[in-house]
């Protein structure tokens, strides 16, 4: 169901297979999983960039508080805790809509449509789909197994991997963010944006859509920002929420 997708990365990306993993304030290697961590200042914000490279999307999971979907949030250094995550961020917060596909971890949780929501969908082989309001059809979706859907948004980026001029959204303003983007099978982005503070203004829709284009990606989804937004790596928080962050109901997360 799952295949090894070692050959699409880059040479040296993983450790030979037994070797011990490899960890860093900023980096993980092992032979399944490679993260490198970086950051930078854009747009009167820091912003950190996790890169990604799996040797199987089944290292792409969900957490969910109480581990159990739509239950009462948590910190997330529980969430982090419970699941062993080598790297994770904030989740889609799928359980505040009453409607809409929720797959997590191969299980279908629901499978009605949201009209008023983007949707993006990743496969047992690695890829990653994102699609607009009342773009996606869920029973040809569902004809194929499907490991993990979203349904925050907005999807972030068109057909081809461009950037966005403009967004129908209520939440384009400047905010903290939390996004995943795809590059190919086995290769995807982290990115976390803080923001509503003095030393950081947080990014636009549209200046995130930019800059998703500018690392490479071919798809990238908006995920649960704002307050929300955080990122953790080996148990430590690795950016400034707002305020401290505050309890989530899920996380997106690598585990081995």
């Amino acid at each position: 169901m799952f295949p090894d997708l070692r050959a699409l990365a880059p040479e040296g990306t993983f450790l030979p297979e037994g070797a011990q993993p490899q960890v860093t304030e900023t980096s993980y290697k092992s032979d399944s999983v490679s993260i490198s961590i970086e950051k930078r200042r854009e747009y009167n914000s820091d912003v950190y960039i996790a890169d990604i490279y799996l040797a199987d999307v089944q290292h792409l999971r969900r957490a969910f508080s109480h581990e159990k979907w739509g239950s009462n949030a948590q910190k997330p250094g529980i969430l982090v805790a419970q699941s062993s995550a080598l790297i994770a961020i904030t989740g889609d917060y799928s359980s505040l809509f009453d409607k809409g596909l929720v797959v997590a971890n191969g299980e279908i949780l629901r499978k009605t449509g949201n009209a008023l929501r983007h949707n993006c969908v990743i496969y047992p082989d690695g890829r990653m789909e994102t699609y607009g309001r009342n773009e996606m059809d869920i029973k040809k979706v569902l004809e194929e197994p499907v490991w993990q859907s979203f349904l925050f948004g907005p999807e972030l980026l068109g057909d081809e991997g461009e950037a966005f001029e403009k967004f129908d959204s209520k939440i384009g303003a400047a905010n903290p963010r939390s996004v995943i983007g795809y590059h190919a099978p086995g290769h995807y982005s982290f990115v976390l944006v803080d923001g509503r503070s003095d030393d950081n203004r947080g990014w636009k829709l549209v200046q995130l859509s930019e800059f998703m284009e500018s690392l490479g990606c071919k798809a990238a989804y908006n995920l649960d920002g704002g307050q929300s937004a955080v990122m953790m790596f080996m148990g430590q928080t690795v950016n400034n929420p707002y305020k401290g962050g505050r309890a989530l109901n899920d996380m997106v997360y690598i585990g081995e």
